[in-house]
């Protein structure tokens, strides 16, 4: 095979002094920061029962359709608040292949008029077959009494089925009863072929389609609810519906926090859905005043089979030590469908395996020689099972602050804007994914460097001056909403995340107020020896010849990704392999950003091209090769190449045009541990490039975008 790269890099003497880490300046309770972010939308939300607006918003007027075109994000509907699609974990958007139906799930439009009972919790499925060229509406819950609020759900198939008119719509979701999170809904409603009458406005009437439970319970012992319906829905090919809420342990005995999650079942008996729960508690560690070390949510993952499926809180388990004592992933494991579960070996950070990860961390406060990471879910956190049964957990990692039982939640603060992360050469919020099954050592695998992090809901918290949203007795914020979304076989995988560019946020600073919604793949069977694509796509800030939709790049906020795509197109020329895929794709926003008034649902198709590419046959993804992180990515002037070496090094570093020629090059004096080498890249034009780094016989390369 001809080599992409074949250039030999001739040396010039320049001498790199490694730069100092930036210290942390003060410490971040997570947990309260996670709590704040959601508790005001959940009252704000919670309170907007009898709430209407009769004004249609502008941005959306009459349009009930979308667009299969890439980046060509269309309005297809709207919502009469923001609040209904501020939770990262929710699944309201779904891709069932069986019968290529895109489905999207959400509370109903100012203008749309529900029956029996028009209030703000109407919940309406958009349905589309043809990859949101058209879309038809159907109302699935209308309630007088019990209002529904953050929707999710999917489209549910009979094993087999190849007709849209035998499958049905399935959601699920919390209630409002009075002035108080009352309960939760389950519904359901027959589909139809397009322009049926059966897509209306009317929830159906047939009996157990509109399936209310009361958090009043009982459900269980020392149960009081199975509350929250609103993570990780799912639906596979057996003919099985899933959700998941919080579990929650009796009020009268304090405090009352989630102590576990409740899967719920949906089985289709004779026409409608009966639901069964399970509960899952972890070992958690638990604070001096009782409240656990741990996330309040889980996350939730099955294969396309529906036989093997995960769940994985966020917390600090129980008898860990030194570093995997921090909130790390617990993780269980079916092989039956769910008749029983396992709690599976956890990642342990006190190996050498993952030193990468902590020589990118900083110290806990009482132990210089300890560093615990912190996977961090206020920006996002989520899961996929690969065609092996593989599970991947992708999310982003902060340093622990301190050892200490009631501060296991502490993260370091970094300069005055109190950053989650110093954004400094090697200090950046990687985005990782690690995988495996159990049966052995967890696997990762670094995917992409984030640029910003999600600004503050709160007044006087970090970031709350730059969160461009209204002031309503706080605001909503945007975080990364890092998305795993696979093929129907398993063998792709998709990353999505949102994220600004700090060129042009106002400061530079590094919030997400400007957010635009970026991709990349990994694959099960590497091709040209490469696992991770060289490709890092911007879906709603294309490089031209795309014009990007002027109302959604930049402020690409609240977005969800299928958790399934279409089927991976290969094409393979000389050198290259492109994976192509089609990645449902929403984003929702309003202009101006206000969030009590009614929002735009956007919609694409995302035609995604991924590339493989063979430069050298030596990559990063190889255990001989170099590990480095490129950023920023794109780039401009310049971008920096960061490593950590275990010895003094003399590195080759050259750029690349598409063509394999080299465009610039430089030699540098590296030294032991992490090091940061500027690039220069002026007087080069916008397009792709690949930066090559040699050390003695080893070699890698990555693409490079500049804009």
């Amino acid at each position: 095979m001809t080599k992409l790269f074949t250039t030999i890099l001739a040396l010039s003497a320049l001498t790199f002094n490694a730069q100092e880490r930036i210290k942390p300046t003060g410490v971040i309770n997570m947990k309260e920061r996670l709590a704040l972010k959601n508790k005001g939308a959940f009252e704000k939300d919670k309170l907007s029962i009898n709430k209407t607006t009769v004004a249609n918003n502008p941005l959306l007027g009459p349009v009930q359709k979308g667009s299969a075109n890439v980046s060509s994000f269309s309005p297809f509907s709207s919502s009469a608040n923001i609040y209904g699609v501020t939770i990262n974990a929710e699944r309201p958007l779904h891709y069932n292949d069986n019968i290529n139906v895109v489905s999207f799930i959400h509370r109903k439009s100012a203008s749309y008029v529900g029956n029996p009972v028009n209030n703000t919790g109407v919940i309406v499925a958009m349905i589309s077959g043809n990859w949101g060229t058209g879309w038809d509406s159907t109302c699935l819950w209308s309630d007088a009494t019990n209002p529904g609020r953050y929707p999710q759900g999917a489209v549910y198939n009979p094993p087999g089925n190849t007709n849209v008119a035998n499958a049905y719509v399935v959601a699920s979701g919390p209630c409002v009863t009075g002035s108080n999170w009352g309960g939760s809904f389950f519904a359901s409603k027959q589909l139809a072929v397009p322009g049926s009458t059966v897509f209306n406005n009317t929830a159906s009437q047939v009996p157990g389609a509109q399936q209310f439970f009361s958090t009043a319970g009982p459900f269980g012992p020392n149960v009081y609810s199975n509350d929250w319906p609103v993570y990780g829905f799912s639906s596979t090919d057996d003919g099985i519906v899933r959700s998941m809420g919080q579990l929650i342990p009796d009020p009268d005995a304090a405090p009352v926090d989630a102590r576990g999650c409740v899967i719920q079942k949906g089985v289709f008996t004779a026409g409608v859905f009966n639901w069964f729960t399970d509960s899952i508690v972890p070992p958690v560690v638990a604070k001096s005043d009782l409240y656990l070390q741990m996330n309040s949510n889980a996350t939730m993952a099955w294969n396309e089979a529906g036989t093997v499926g995960y769940v994985v809180f966020l917390g600090s388990r129980t008898g860990a030590t030194l570093s995997n004592r921090g909130w790390q992933p617990i993780v269980y494991k079916t092989t039956n469908s769910g008749t029983s579960w396992t709690l599976l070996p956890g990642i342990d950070f006190n190996t050498a395996q993952y030193q990468l990860i902590k020589n990118r961390l900083d110290p806990t406060n009482a132990n210089p020689a300890l560093k615990i990471p912190f996977f961090n879910p206020y920006e996002g956190f989520d899961l996929a099972v690969d065609a092996n049964n593989k599970l991947h957990m992708a999310g982003v990692i902060a340093s622990t602050a301190s050892p200490d039982v009631d501060s296991l939640a502490y993260t370091p603060g970094y300069t005055s804007e109190e950053y989650t992360w110093a954004h400094a050469p090697n200090q950046h919020p990687y985005l990782y994914d690690f995988y495996g099954d159990g049966s052995a050592a967890w696997d990762f695998i670094t995917i992409d460097s984030l640029n910003s992090e999600a600004p503050s809901s709160v007044s006087g918290n970090p970031g709350f001056a730059d969160n461009p949203w209204d002031d309503d007795a706080g605001k909503v914020t945007s975080d990364s909403r890092i998305t795993l979304s696979r093929t129907p076989d398993g063998q792709f995988l998709t990353y999505t995340w949102a994220e600004s560019d700090p060129n042009f946020t106002q400061g530079a600073k590094f919030w997400n107020n400007i957010p635009n919604v970026k991709a990349r793949m990994w694959t099960a069977t590497p091709i040209n020896g490469i696992s991770v694509s060289q490709t890092e796509i911007n879906l709603t800030k294309p490089l031209a010849p795309i014009v990007p939709n002027p109302l959604v790049s930049s402020a690409a906020f609240f977005h969800f990704a299928s958790p399934t795509t279409g089927p991976a197109i290969l094409t393979t020329s000389s050198n290259s392999t492109i994976a192509q895929v089609k990645l449902p794709l929403t984003v929702t926003n309003s202009l101006p950003l206000i969030q009590g008034s009614p929002n735009t649902h956007f919609y694409s198709t995302e035609v995604l091209n991924f590339s493989f590419i063979d430069p050298t046959g030596i990559n990063e993804n190889k255990k001989d090769a170099i590990q480095f992180a490129l950023y920023p990515n794109p780039a401009s002037e310049k971008c920096t190449v960061a490593l950590n070496l275990e010895g003094n090094s003399n590195l080759e570093i050259a750029v690349l045009n598409y063509l394999g020629q080299v465009v610039k090059q430089n030699s540098y004096k590296a030294q032991y541990g992490a090091n940061e080498m500027e690039v220069d890249l002026s007087n080069l034009k916008r397009g792709i490039y690949f930066v090559n780094v040699k050390n003695g016989g080893l070699t890698t390369t990555k693409k490079l975008v500049i804009e």
